[in-house]
Parts: structure tokens; sequence; C-alpha cells
């Protein structure tokens, strides 16, 4: 520490300072024997104080905190899987990615998505000392996207039904189907659909289709609860933002409408399709299309 002094003759903040006041600020206060479950700039200059025996005002902890890049920021909950197959499906991931890369499989994500009335409440800009209003419908109604990305190119199939239920799973899938490898007879990629183990893709429909279209497509199941292994789930979090947050629709019809819009518009910016899912391989030369129109 410098041999300078602050308050009550204790040395003030240097280098050191910030090292150890980054590397507490990284941690739960709780793992470090703390009675608080977050910090705040008088909690951690207490904690550092009493270690380094380095004073400084709440105002200057703030300063340090910010020249190092913390922000405050609301965390997001996340679950671990509790699939004992995790690893090894993971893994088994990474490879189907390698034998699209090779042109040996088309691989494709899906998922399905929630679309209601009542409009999600993100931050935005506000003029000081007021609040935004967002308004709320009388009564919430919903409808559901069926989505499908392709992985390598950034193509777009999707689906919007009144009901999150198998036949609007099962639809997506014959139009896969349908565009990817229509003829059994004629040799191709296999198509690989990753989807996750909600009760639609394990019913009885669901399985007849598959079935139907076995010797060209097969599902990939991922772990339970691993939706940060599904890529579509960006796409999701993209449209909620840029459509279904802070913004209430004058029918359930005109929000059906913004998010066609918004999967058209993605189906002609590939590169953007696969920024946001983050595959870094190059598009294909061909101008993805949207393939589904709302059912």
């Amino acid at each position: 520490m410098s041999g300078s002094r602050g308050r009550g003759g204790l040395p003030t903040a240097d280098d050191l300072y910030d090292q150890f006041l980054d590397a507490t600020v990284d941690q739960s206060p709780r793992s470090l024997g703390q009675h608080v479950s977050s910090w705040t700039r008088r909690t951690l200059g207490q904690y550092v104080t009493e270690r380094l025996k380095v004073a400084v005002s709440d105002s200057t902890v703030g300063r340090h905190l910010r020249r190092l890049g913390w922000t405050l920021n609301r965390p997001a909950l996340t679950i671990r899987s509790p699939d004992p197959t995790f690893d090894q499906k993971a893994t088994e991931l990474v490879r189907l990615r390698e034998q699209a890369r090779r042109g040996e499989i088309v691989l494709l994500y899906e998922d399905e998505l929630d679309l209601n009335l009542l409009p999600g409440v993100v931050r935005c800009w506000t003029r000081k000392g007021e609040q935004r209003k967002v308004p709320t419908p009388g009564t919430n109604r919903k409808r559901y996207g069926f989505g499908a990305v392709n992985f390598l190119t950034g193509e777009l199939t999707t689906q919007i039904g009144e009901h999150k239920d198998s036949k609007g799973f099962c639809a997506l899938v014959t139009a896969i189907v349908a565009h990817y490898h229509p003829d059994p007879l004629r040799p191709g990629p296999k198509i690989v659909l990753v989807v996750d183990n909600y009760i639609i893709h394990h019913s009885k429909i669901t399985h007849e289709t598959l079935g139907r279209y076995a010797d060209r497509l097969e599902v990939y199941r991922l772990p339970t609860y691993a939706p940060k292994l599904n890529v579509i789930e960006w796409l999701w979090k993209s449209l909620r933002a840029q459509v279904t947050h802070n913004h209430l629709f004058a029918s359930i019809e005109a929000l059906v409408d913004a998010v066609t819009v918004f999967f058209a518009d993605l189906a002609a910016k590939p590169q953007t399709v696969l920024s946001i899912i983050g595959s870094t391989d190059r598009p294909s030369k061909h101008k993805p299309q949207l393939l589904c129109a709302p059912i």
C-alpha cells in the first residue's frame, strides 16, 4: 500500500485496493462470511477497510467500481440441469454441429414461444422523476409460436397457432420436411431437429408424425432444464425485446401480425440470425425465406 494517509490516519486506496475490490465484488458476500446477500457500496467499503485498513467514502467506492467496469444490473435466475446425462448430451450436440458443418446433416433447433397480450415490462428510457405506464388488457389472450432455426444458414421455419399442442408441433415438423427433404426417394442429408423435453414432443400424435418421417428426420432431445443449449432461445429473447415488451397491442391479432413481421424481417437477414444464435459459420448464399404463415 502507498504511504499516504486518509481518514483516521488510514492509508488511501491504490492499485492493491482496486485489485482486492475487484476480486471481492465478484463473490457472494455470504461466501465471505458476511450477513448480507448483495453488496452495496457501504458494505463493500467496510469489508475492504477491515481487510486492508483503507478508508474511503461510499462515493469513492462507487467511482472505483465504475472504473473497474462494474455497474448495477439485475441478475438472471438460472437452474442447473439435474439430468445425469447433461455432459454427455452437450458433447453430442457439439458433434452434431461438426456433422452439420461437413454437410452430413441439416441441424435445426426448435422451440415454442408463448405470446401474451399482457405485455412484459423491462427497463426503458424514462424522464427523470417520472415513471412510464404500460397499460394492461382487461383480459389476457394468448397465441403460441413454433419455430426452428437452421444452425448454419439462419433459415427460419415458423408457425403461430391458438394452442401450444402436438398439432402445432407436428405441423412445424411437416413443414420442415417439405422444405428440406420432400422426396423420400431422393438422397440428401438427414434432418436433425433439436428439441427440449416439453410434453408435446412425447405425445402419441408426435411419435406417429416422427415415425412417418423417420427416414428423413430424427429428433435430438436436450437434457432436462437446459435452455442455454437451445440457441433458438436467443431469437425468442430478441423477439420479446423488440415486439412484446412495454407495449399493449390493440388485439391479439395485432400482436400476431407484429410477430409475423418480426419473423419476416429476420428471414431476410441471415447474418443477423446467425449473430443472435451465436453461430460463427457463414450462411448459405441463398436468401432464407419464411416458410410458414400463421395457422
